[in-house]
């Protein structure tokens, strides 16, 4: 139903005509649509999604039971931030095929992900979908895993206790390489920070790595003792959201805090039960202010501010020998060696226990369960050697969203077919590889297909950084280039930033450039307008920064006192969902306050908004952006159409698998 060929729609037009048409103005009619239809192609291929609107438009004002036109139209739409506008469109194409299980689908996900659901407030059900045993590793073989770290390429890193060795793993299974770092080494825990390093515990030589993705060393910490930097058996450890890093220091009874540099920090906590005490703790995890820490020989989870200090003492069930603690979000794990995998929903008390599957599987001696940001669920179990990965049944009852944002046809045989794939949540979902998809062209099968483009990519910054010059910025005309000297600062080559200015309307001070030197120039002009429509200069940021191949990011510098009638070309909803469509982060750099619209969008967009006291906030936006993942796919491969075939339709199929789940979606392009 969804394969949809120009030249089919001729044949049926001319076997059943409409009433009073005759055939040869029928076939005028749909040509002249379809010429329409073209046009808002090349636009939607080109990311300009308003334009191809109005084309989509137009075509269906010459011919209203075009489909492609209607599908299309619905995706310029939901590309372009208008959501409400794209679920009356694909509406319209329901109630015309009556049924269709991919339009009703993409329906059901905007519905579903406009609602109040939460996820965490459902039966928490688990499915096995994958597992993992050292005998089919061969080289790359573990042997007594301890913990489990997920990397944002949904890349494995498993600690093996008997033989201290690393082994990485991708999101298939397959061996990518194996480290020792030491001859007579017990690994032991390992966590991942979203900047791209890793902290691994060496348990027999009482000291932590901090390595790369690669599994190079760049930070020894620790030797043996009890002293501040000193360890006795470290084991788990977790990086905090100020950059720090948070080892048990088992043998001590206590946590130390290190900045990711190796600078000790702070260490809490002693040995004894009361409050503040702890009995041979095993892991840490970190939820905004405060430190979780399994307390093992207690059987609880004690909990401490960011500063150490004492808050609570957490038995949410009876634990026999809990060992490691995993928090995302609202929701805590903790693996009991004895009694299975406890989930535990921070916010209400919702618990439940998960030991055995499919009627006979069960854990043996767990040690570790993580989740990555997919909601899938990795477990170490430990005396059988296996990792087992688990899906939520939430997620094996919906299809992935596979996205198509525009087929590139440019280099014609090379077809490049950019995607974005989610999960019913509406989350990205990273790290797949050629093997995950399946590309149909006109029936046939591409069996040359790439989807590493962007991952071999040098990793590079493009940024739009969008200055308030309304009148009530002229009295702060000098703290701006301190805002952007953060960014400026951090700039290589390879970077890009383009400054727009905005008040009323928007305009360009200083084009893609990497130079710090010319973009200071432009801040540093007076140049000020009347009126202020941000919605207009964060549409604006985005459409221009959207196309680029490298990690993307816009910048806002305002005063922060803004509300909705500072976005009168566009709403801050279609703002969000424009941002949200293409995974562009939105920072904002306030001089004043923070006001509620604003903190909405940073953290919707996946950025965040920082005063101008928020210094340590301040230096990490440049980072983030180019540090970040980028979610894009980009699928190249080689057509076998011969360029005497111009003008013809080629209908593209996308398929994608990914640990039980699948998606699909069809899209094309016209032969240059």
């Amino acid at each position: 139903m969804y394969k949809i060929i120009i030249g089919l729609i001729i044949i049926h037009i001319t076997f059943v005509p409409h009433v009073g048409l005759s055939l040869d103005k029928h076939v005028a009619i749909f040509q002249k649509a379809k010429s329409e239809v073209t046009k808002g192609m090349y636009h939607f291929n080109e990311m300009h999604y308003l334009a191809s609107i109005e084309f989509f438009r137009k075509a269906l004002e010459i011919y209203p039971e075009y489909y492609m036109a209607h599908e299309y139209l619905a995706r310029a739409y939901k590309l372009a931030g208008y959501t409400n506008l794209a679920l009356q469109q694909w509406q319209i194409l329901l109630d015309m095929t009556k049924e269709n299980t991919l339009i009703q689908n993409k329906i059901d996900m905007i519905n579903f992900r406009g609602s109040l659901y939460s996820p965490l407030e459902q039966p928490f059900e688990l499915i096995e979908t994958a597992s993992y045993l050292p005998v089919d590793l061969g080289r790359f073989r573990f042997s007594l895993p301890i913990d489990i770290a997920i990397d944002n390429e949904k890349n494995m890193y498993i600690t093996s206790f008997s033989n201290g060795r690393l082994v990485k793993l991708d999101p298939n299974g397959q061996g990518i390489f194996t480290r020792t770092y030491s001859l007579d080494g017990k690994l032991y825990g390992i966590d991942y920070n979203s900047f791209g390093l890793l902290a691994v515990s060496d348990f027999k030589n009482n000291k932590v790595f901090v390595i790369n993705t690669d599994g190079k060393v760049v930070k020894t910490i620790g030797s043996t003792g009890n002293n501040d930097s000193q360890f006795n058996g470290p084991e788990g450890v977790c990086f905090g959201g100020d950059s720090s890093l948070y080892v048990v220091d088992s043998g001590n009874h206590r946590v130390q805090k290190f900045g990711i540099d190796g600078r000790f920090i702070l260490a809490f906590g002693q040995f004894g039960e009361y409050e503040g005490q702890m009995n041979k703790p095993t892991d840490v995890a970190v939820r905004h202010e405060n430190v979780y820490v399994t307390d093992t020989n207690n059987k609880r989870i004690a909990v401490f501010d960011d500063s150490g200090n004492f808050v609570e003492n957490l038995k949410p069930s009876e634990f026999a020998v809990p060992r490691a603690i995993f928090i995302q979000g609202n929701l805590m794990s903790v693996s009991d060696e004895k009694k299975g995998l406890f989930m535990y929903n921070l916010e209400t008390g919702q618990s439940q226990w998960f030991a055995s599957w499919e009627g006979k599987k069960k854990f043996y001696h767990l040690t570790s369960a993580v989740m990555d940001n997919n909601g899938f669920v990795y477990t170490c179990s430990n005396k059988n050697e296996t990792i087992y990965v688990f899906s939520p049944i939430q997620q094996q009852i919906s299809n992935i969203e596979v996205e198509v944002t525009n087929v590139d046809a440019k280099k014609f045989p090379t077809i490049a077919v950019y995607c974005n794939i989610r999960d019913r949540y509406g989350r990205p979902i990273y790290g797949l590889t050629k093997e995950n998809f399946t590309i149909i062209e006109d029936g046939a099968t591409i069996t040359n297909l790439n989807a590493d483009y962007l991952k071999n990519m040098m990793p590079a910054a493009s940024m739009v950084m969008c200055i308030d010059r309304s009148g009530s910025l002229k009295n702060y005309h000098n703290d701006i280039p301190w805002f952007a000297e953060f960014i400026l600062q951090k700039m290589h080559k390879n970077d890009q930033l383009k400054i727009i200015n905005f008040a009323d309307d928007t305009w360009v001070a200083n084009p893609y450039d990497w130079s710090r030197r010319r973009a200071l120039k432009a801040i540093r002009t007076f140049d000020y307008g009347k009126g202020r429509d941000i919605g207009k200069a964060l549409y604006t940021a985005i459409s221009d920064v959207l196309p680029q191949m490298s990690r993307r990011g816009v910048i806002l510098i305002t005063d922060g006192d803004a509300n909705e009638n500072d976005f009168k070309a566009y709403s801050s909803d279609i703002v969000i969902d424009y941002a949200k469509s293409h995974f562009i982060p939105v920072y904002i750099l306030t001089l004043k306050t923070k006001s509620q619209i604003l903190i909405r969008i940073a953290q919707e967009t996946g950025g965040a908004i920082y005063k101008g006291s928020e210094l340590d906030g301040l230096r990490t936006v440049y980072d983030a952006i180019k540090k970040a993942s980028d979610y894009r796919y980009v699928l190249i491969y080689s057509t076998f159409k011969m360029k005497s075939l111009k003008g013809w339709w080629s209908d593209l199929t996308v398929n994608v698998s990914y640990k039980g789940q699948k998606g699909t979606e069809w899209a094309g392009y016209f032969v240059p």
